[in-house]
């Protein structure tokens, strides 16, 4: 029996990418011509893929075309997910909670405009959140600074991305998923420092205070 074929792919419970063997494979093609005249033809093949790591079942649908290069057109069921949502999300107060969660599913969606234009809208309610009206979007990232919220070097690299992000809604641009990548490192890093802040508050209201110790007695 010949052994069966081994794909590297991402593992949705690794969050990287694993061997995977495939359990089974099948291919169908299709034809069809344009005005009686032109063929063409593609094919559509599934593979059930088991991850050799954690044992995590994909099914990996690939497609090949005769007239373009189809090659990066895998789809995955269940999607990739390209970024674990970080635990201390639940810290958050629930409108940046739910904001974050929107990003994270466009991010495994791969819809990048999507992504880019959350994490500029998530870094606007933190900036009105924390500094209030103080002016416009450019002005207020110079406050975080200012404030020691925010990183000069990420400063710089916040505002030419999330120009990005109204570069994505305004006028269609797509991020790369590097740029993208590095915008919700910054995003990420931002939005930790309030919800462990928020975190180390509950814990202290939590922790008993030690008693104080009685006076030392005078000897004689």
């Amino acid at each position: 029996m010949p052994k069966p074929a081994v794909f590297w792919s991402h593992c949705n419970r690794c969050a990287h990418a694993t061997k995977h063997v495939c359990l089974k494979e099948r291919t169908k093609d299709f034809s069809d011509s344009w005005n009686g005249e032109y063929d063409y033809s593609w094919s559509k093949t599934s593979r059930l893929l088991e991850c050799c790591g954690c044992e995590e079942l994909t099914l990996r649908v690939d497609w090949w075309h005769s007239e373009y290069d189809a090659s990066d057109e895998s789809e995955y069921y269940p999607p990739r997910v390209s970024r674990q949502p970080p635990g201390w999300l639940k810290h958050l107060p629930r409108e940046w909670h739910n904001m974050m969660r929107e990003i994270y599913s466009a991010l495994h969606a791969n819809s990048r405009r999507l992504a880019m234009m959350g994490a500029r809208t998530i870094v606007d309610m933190y900036m009105n959140d924390t500094l209030g009206d103080v002016g416009g979007f450019a002005k207020k990232l110079n406050q975080l600074v200012t404030d020691g919220h925010l990183a000069k070097q990420d400063q710089e690299i916040l505002a030419v991305a999330l120009e990005a992000g109204h570069a994505a809604s305004h006028r269609g641009h797509q991020p790369s998923s590097a740029d993208l990548n590095h915008v919700i490192d910054i995003v990420e890093n931002l939005l930790q420092k309030r919800a462990l802040a928020k975190a180390a508050a509950t814990l202290k209201a939590k922790t008993p205070v030690r008693a104080l110790a009685p006076p030392a007695t005078k000897t004689p």
